[in-house]
């Protein structure tokens, strides 16, 4: 019998035990295996027997093929020299139980004498002496080692397996993208947190269901069940493994936009297919955004660039209209009969109104902080009609102005309080242009309640109720691309609540919209008013410098109407050279001069003069860039500004500080 016969050392241990009480104790006691060699050598299994000293008396082939030695090579060896000491530790804890007659057993990882490492399973036999006592013992010995090789590396492996297959869990567990099992029929088997948070199914309504059912939309579901039918029958798959963006329906019937891949696994069993999907509802908001960024920033680029060529023409328009007003004002002043007193006058009102538009142009493209002060609301509003006039009149819409004569002032910025009028009237504007006319729109201006309210009405179609309760968010625009920003109405909210009031839409009586605002009325006493004549009072010695020569003359005219003196025109140059500086009372210059600007020339003329420390007014028709930087050059003090186009009102306002 044999091992290979599918018995274990322990089967056969029985047989042979017996064997060797009868015949393997020679007479006298004598430990003899030569009777039972022919039957050992033939066997596959390892046999070797030893003395009671531990000595190798035999070994069959089998053994010996293990030990790669000769028969001679180890009978008469002892256990230690044949399998090292790691097998004498064993085999004497073995002999107490020879001794009592037991047949031991035992199997693990041993160490040669050679330092191979071997798993052994090992069976012990005792033989007796005719007195009874121990005169050796078999040993039984199957070589197990690749085996348990192979079963600890499938050990290995499968720990491994459970390892992964936890590593794997808890990573689909904590995904932050949703992950769906569905199986080759399309039925949903399993789905991890964040599918069910992003698609608002809880695990137990969701397991078992078509994925069609659950996350497809309606319209895609039958091009999902022809692939699904096309892949099972044919093999091909247009979106296996590919990466896909498109629209998925939540459990509320929302949809949301994913990116979404699919991949196979083939089990033992079936196929089921693995999808990965990610909510691409922020990436496509942020997206949104950055894309009304870029616009807005676009916008921003025009509205500076816009402002700096103001900042141009103004400069190169107020020059001649100061020239205008000047003149024109000293026509009326002087004119020697009524005729040609009416000329002048339609001359001064034709270039006061221009220069009124520009200034009005300028001051919403200027950036400055505000600056308060007393306010007639309807001079506001007259004259942003003047500065609309022309764009309303060539889209065809009227305007008509109800402004109450007695209306009290407002403490405001001007600049500010007349964008936002003109801001509203624009939008008007822009209501009507698809409408057939007639096209009105109507400003009104009432006293109410400690306020004054400002109302701009059009006959347009108005404002859906849908978006009313977004028409003041910034950047909210139902224009067309090119048309508006979206910024207009949010401005106007900001301005008019920094002042302490309220903007409000309601629908006009003509149907149209109706934007009603609300501005504190100020409770500060009333200037008195102004001379209209020429001023008597001591006359000054007064310096004029501008590059314009027409200019400087025009103001010089004016400054002698009042009774002053005024230099001989000079450069700014000669002027400090030639010692017109040391005579002057007062020094009018422009802020703009090649060679030496306004400012520097203000800073040279008062060293040499201290007498003209803040006596020295710059004239400015850079309405954008100008005040800046006169502001930054003046710090904490304050320097006198007069802007261009000047009037004979603006110049005695300036004298009135001096005289």
């Amino acid at each position: 019998m044999s091992a290979a016969d599918g018995e274990t050392v322990s089967d056969l241990q029985d047989g042979i035990a017996a064997m060797v009480r009868d015949e393997a104790v020679a007479p006298g006691g004598r430990f003899d295996t030569g009777i039972l060699g022919r039957l050992f050598d033939a066997m596959p299994l390892r046999v070797t027997a030893a003395d009671a000293e531990g000595r190798f008396v035999y070994a069959n082939r089998a053994a010996l093929a293990m030990f790669e030695l000769k028969r001679e090579e180890v009978v008469g060896h002892t256990v230690r020299d044949i399998l090292g000491a790691d097998m004498v530790a064993r085999t004497a804890a073995m002999l107490l139980a020879l001794q009592r007659g037991e047949t031991p057993q035992w199997s693990d990882w041993v160490t040669d004498a050679n330092g191979a490492r071997r798993y052994l399973e090992q069976a012990y036999a005792p033989c007796f002496d005719g007195q009874g006592g121990l005169a050796g013992f078999i040993a039984l010995t199957r070589d197990i080692t690749a085996l348990k090789e192979r079963e600890e590396a499938l050990e290995a492996r499968i720990a491994a397996l459970n390892v992964a297959e936890t590593i794997n869990t808890a990573i689909i567990k904590t995904s932050i993208d949703p992950i769906m099992v569905v199986d080759e029929e399309g039925i949903l088997i399993d789905l991890n947190p964040a599918a069910m948070a992003t698609f608002g199914y809880a695990r137990s309504n969701a397991v078992g269901r078509p994925i069609s059912d659950l996350i497809i939309p309606p319209a895609m579901r039958r091009a999902h069940a022809n692939g699904m039918a096309r892949y099972t029958s044919t093999g091909i798959s247009r979106v296996l493994d590919q990466r896909m963006s498109m629209e998925a329906q939540r459990a509320d019937g929302s949809l949301i936009p994913i990116e979404l891949t699919i991949s196979e696994i083939s089990l033992p069993q079936r196929r089921v297919f693995t999808a990965h999907l990610r909510d691409l509802s922020q990436i496509r908001e942020a997206e949104r955004q950055m894309e009304q960024q870029r616009d807005r920033l676009h916008q921003a680029e025009k509205l500076s660039a816009m402002g700096s060529l103001l900042a141009g023409v103004a400069h190169e328009l107020n020059n001649p209209l100061a020239i205008l007003v000047a003149q024109s004002t000293l026509l009326m002043e002087t004119a020697v009969d009524a005729a040609q007193k009416r000329r002048a006058e339609r001359i001064h009102a034709a270039a006061d109104r221009a220069g009124r538009i520009v200034k009005s142009f300028l001051a919403m493209a200027r950036q400055r902080p505000e600056k308060r002060e007393t306010a007639q609301l309807n001079d506001l509003v007259r004259a942003t009609a003047e500065m609309l006039a022309y764009g309303l009149r060539s889209h065809d819409v009227t305007l008509g102005l109800d402004l109450d004569p007695h209306l009290p002032t407002i403490l405001a910025d001007q600049d500010f309080i007349g964008q936002v009028v003109a801001n509203l009237v624009i939008n008007a504007q822009h209501a009507l242009i698809e409408m057939e006319p007639p096209r009105h729109v109507t400003i009104s201006t009432r006293r109410k309640n400690g306020h004054v309210r400002l109302v701009v009405s059009d006959n347009g179609p108005g404002v859906p109720d849908a978006i009313v309760g977004r028409i003041f968010d910034p950047y909210f625009t139902t224009k067309p691309a090119g048309v508006g920003t979206g910024i207009g109405l949010s401005i106007c909210k900001s301005i008019v609540e920094s002042h302490g009031g309220s903007i409000a839409l309601d629908r006009g009586e003509e149907g149209g919209a109706r934007f009603t605002v609300l501005l504190p009325a100020a409770v500060l006493a009333e200037a008195a008013p102004e001379a209209e004549g020429p001023d008597d009072r001591n006359g000054l010695t007064i310096l004029v410098v501008d590059d314009e020569v027409d200019v400087g003359a025009s103001l010089a005219e004016m400054l002698e109407l009042f009774g002053h003196r005024i230099l001989p025109a000079q450069t700014a140059r000669e002027a400090l050279d030639e010692g017109a500086i040391a005579e002057a009372d007062l020094v009018f210059v422009d802020l703009r001069m090649p060679g030496i600007d306004g400012l520097k020339f203000r800073d040279q003329a008062i060293a040499l003069n201290p007498r003209l420390a803040d006596r020295v007014v710059i004239m400015t028709g850079d309405a954008v860039e100008g005040p800046g930087a006169i502001e930054r050059h003046a710090g904490d003090g304050n320097i006198p500004v007069m802007e261009k186009p000047f009037t004979l009102n603006d110049v005695r306002r300036i004298l009135a500080a001096f005289t």
